[in-house]
């Protein structure tokens, strides 16, 4: 539910799900302090993918019977990096967020003070390609969600006030979940609510200048493609990285790359306003090339993995 209720199906792609899971994650990107170990925690997290996801001929999302097999702990993990997947889809697929990250990725390298007597705060934000900024906060579940919870979210308070001065465009809070159906067979939903109201405690992100915001989005997609294995690219245009037991590919725009290694090496003004110009008019967010519209690219061969007949019921997107 978001500006009213609305029921519908959201279509995206399985390489858009692991896009979604990489940027959404706090790592990698601070590669002095972890090393490698930034790159190991997104291939952990797009796995996710392959090992617990299955897809029914007629384009369903459903689990695994492994997924299913986990125990209590294992399934709120997944329910959890789930939800913020899909939090992710529905940014970028339905509100066009063009640059999504999470809040702690940007505020540890960039000086973002959360006041410690609030405990609750937003998981992530960004801005639309129009330029409007956006705030979202995840859930996940393994089960149903009830009308309890659904009420708390569309009452819950909005976390964050405003960023770099601005009052965030769009706030909006995201539920995946599993749920069974009358027919017995269980589907993949989720319900997305916009609190109308902020907390009395909201905070403010200090975010004064747009250039280091980008520079904090591309920073893990450099990190990635330092860690893959360098790959040939057919058309000249995409800087290309294979992560190759993973079945996977990271590709990142050659001149986007470039322009984000001079802001990192000491050329930070202006960096948004060229890398704008250079990804060109947003038009949708995933091309029928498999590019997405903040000029990376993310290939997944994970087709019979997905394929496998180990599920035991139908999950739905809706």
């Amino acid at each position: 539910m978001l500006g009213g209720k609305v029921t519908k199906r959201l279509v995206f792609s399985i390489d858009a799900l692991a896009h979604a899971l990489f940027i959404t994650g706090r790592a990698p990107g601070d590669t002095a302090r972890h090393g490698l170990t930034s790159s190991f925690e997104w291939l952990h997290r797009v796995s996710l993918i392959p090992a617990y996801l299955r897809r029914h001929p007629n384009g369903w999302v459903m689990r695994s019977d492994l997924a299913r097999e986990l125990d209590r702990s294992e399934k709120v993990a997944l329910s959890y990096t789930l939800g913020q997947g899909l939090t992710g889809i529905f940014s970028t697929h339905v509100l066009s967020v063009r640059f999504l990250m999470h809040i702690d990725r940007y505020g540890g390298s960039h000086g973002i003070v959360v006041d410690p007597r609030t405990k609750r705060r937003a998981d992530f934000f960004g801005q639309r390609h129009s330029g409007g900024w956006v705030v979202a906060e995840a859930k996940g579940r393994s089960n149903r969600i009830d009308s309890s919870l659904k009420r708390s979210m569309r009452a819950q308070k909005r976390t964050v006030r405003s960023i770099g001065g601005e009052i965030p465009e769009i706030t909006y809070g995201c539920a995946a979940y599993f749920e069974e159906t009358e027919a017995g067979v269980e589907r993949l939903c989720l319900y997305a609510v916009d609190p109308q109201e902020d907390e009395p405690e909201a905070v403010d992100l200090r975010v004064d200048n747009p250039d280091s915001l980008i520079v904090a989005y591309y920073a893990p997609f450099l990190a990635a493609l330092e860690a893959g294995e360098p790959v040939e690219d057919a058309e000249g245009n995409y800087l290309t990285a294979s992560f190759g037991p993973y079945g996977l590919q990271m590709s990142l725009l050659r001149s986007v790359a470039a322009r984000v290694r001079e802001a990192q090496r000491g050329r930070l003004r202006g960096l948004r306003d060229d890398v704008i110009e250079l990804l060109g008019p947003f038009t949708e967010w995933e091309s029928p090339a498999g590019h997405f519209a903040d000029g990376t690219r993310v290939a997944t061969k994970w087709a019979s993995s997905l394929d496998q007949d180990d599920w035991g019921g139908i999950t739905e997107l809706w």
